[in-house]
């Protein structure tokens, strides 16, 4: 495919329709294990304030083996809500989780506040913070595999290192927007996935190499390193460079594969 026709890709990819979505923040009491009539749950709920709410966990293990620890605890969820129809409950209100942790008022048990909440375009997008050492790492599942992510910083200043992992199939794009440029990774699906780096600022596009503070290389960890990936993802590791001035809010999009 000629590098014209990619370019209009990618163009439509960016600029496809975003689904309307509502972020919300629930502290409250965990129930996990519910069955009800018709199997017409997600069997994991949040009640606050006499409200309760379904608890969408998807495939990720890691949520749901945090769950099953907070059964009947207070938490804090994060997530985006919908309404979604039933046959015995009429209206069903789940909050997709992007993130689950104990509450404060639970003491010693509870995760340590990491300071940042995402925004994201797409219902089936999550993005997690989580704590690795002296690394904070924003990991990051996309269902549909394009979409995008605003994460604004709720601390005095961005973790000195920060790596981003993407479980996606593929990795034709990933871009860091930062004021008045973005840096993009791109990941060859053919051959042996040669990895490229381009740092576009107003009209000028370059090629980033080794010298530069905006290099970062691209890992596939798992999947057997093959692509399409299996049970594997992308890490990338952010440049101190992007975060100079440190921004409150940083923005991030990605594209699996074009769409032809």
């Amino acid at each position: 495919m000629t590098p014209v026709i990619l370019a209009v890709a990618a163009m439509l990819a960016a600029d496809a329709p975003v689904d309307e979505s509502i972020s919300v923040t629930v502290v409250g009491t965990l129930r996990t294990g519910i069955v009800v009539i018709g199997g017409e749950t997600t069997g994991t709920t949040i009640t606050a304030k006499g409200v309760t709410w379904e608890l969408e966990l998807g495939k990720d293990a890691e949520l749901r083996k945090t769950a099953e620890k907070l059964d009947g605890k207070k938490v804090t969820v994060r997530g985006t809500l919908e309404r979604r129809p039933g046959v015995e409950i009429k209206k069903r209100w789940i909050v997709t989780v992007t993130d689950l942790q104990a509450a404060a008022a639970d003491g010693v048990g509870a995760t340590p506040k990491l300071g940042f909440h995402a925004t994201v375009g797409r219902t089936d997008t999550r993005a997690r913070f989580l704590p690795d050492g002296d690394t904070t790492i924003f990991d990051i599942t996309s269902a549909t595999g394009i979409d995008k992510a605003t994460i604004k910083r709720e601390t005095d200043e961005w973790p000195k290192t920060i790596l981003v992992r993407l479980h996606l199939g593929g990795l034709e794009s990933f871009k860091f927007h930062g004021k008045n440029f973005f840096v993009e990774w791109s990941v060859s699906s053919t051959g042996d996935h040669a990895a490229t780096i381009t740092l576009v600022s107003g009209k000028r596009v370059a090629m980033i190499t080794r010298d530069s503070p905006f290099y970062s290389e691209v890992r596939i960890v798992g999947g057997e390193k093959k692509i399409p990936l299996k049970d594997g993802y992308f890490e990338v590791r952010l440049p101190a460079k992007l975060f100079e001035g440190n921004p409150e809010e940083i923005k991030l999009e990605w594209v699996d594969f074009y769409r032809r």
